[in-house]
């Protein structure tokens, strides 16, 4: 079963269970790059989010890093398949940021790794072949590939932490909405730490 297309319930459970002590403090600068803004608590898996993108007219605010969900992971004998996502997906409020690596990231691997996809839904809409008073709506999903940047990768049970930036290009199936994304997370997470 892959977690990233179930958002709900079983991953919740699956991530909660499986991290350890939060983030203690403010991200640090890696790499000479500005660490992305924390949020005000360090209560939920997501310390700091920021969403960046070039293109297509966002249809909805990026939501604050205290809003932000989780679900997926890695084990470190696997690719990473993660989703980064706040409200719900048939209707107003959904956000969502998911991705597949193209390889294996090892537990506390570091570097540049490439991305077999990465997706964005950039808000709902009502299908067209629906009339226009149908309460029904579907994610407005684009997508292509990319690049993931880990800079600080912690996984020991003590502490479990990435930091880290995914850039690339997605786009409508249809090809009427393209976008650059820049994605810079910082989250209490790591691959391959057993309990």
């Amino acid at each position: 079963m892959i977690l990233k297309y179930a958002p709900y319930g079983l991953a919740a459970i699956v991530l909660l269970s499986a991290c350890g002590e939060p983030a203690a403090g403010p991200p640090s600068s890696d790499n000479g790059r500005e660490a992305p803004e924390v949020a005000d608590t360090n209560d939920s898996l997501v310390n700091a989010f920021v969403f960046e993108e070039t293109g297509t007219q966002m249809r909805r605010p990026v939501p604050a890093a205290s809003d932000v969900s989780l679900a997926g992971g890695c084990d470190g004998t696997t690719p990473i398949s993660l989703t980064m996502y706040s409200g719900a997906p048939n209707d107003e409020t959904w956000f969502n940021v998911a991705f597949d690596t193209e390889g294996v990231v090892g537990p506390g691997e570091t570097g540049t790794f490439p991305l077999a996809s990465l997706q964005w839904d950039n808000g709902v809409m009502r299908p067209e072949t629906l009339p226009e008073d149908s309460p029904v709506r579907v994610p407005v999903r684009l997508e292509g590939t990319g690049t993931l940047t880990l800079d600080t990768h912690e996984a020991s049970t003590n502490m479990r932490r990435m930091v880290g930036t995914l850039k690339g290009h997605v786009a409508q199936h249809d090809g009427n909405e393209t976008a650059d994304l820049t994605v810079r997370f910082d989250i209490n997470l790591s691959c391959g730490v057993n309990f």
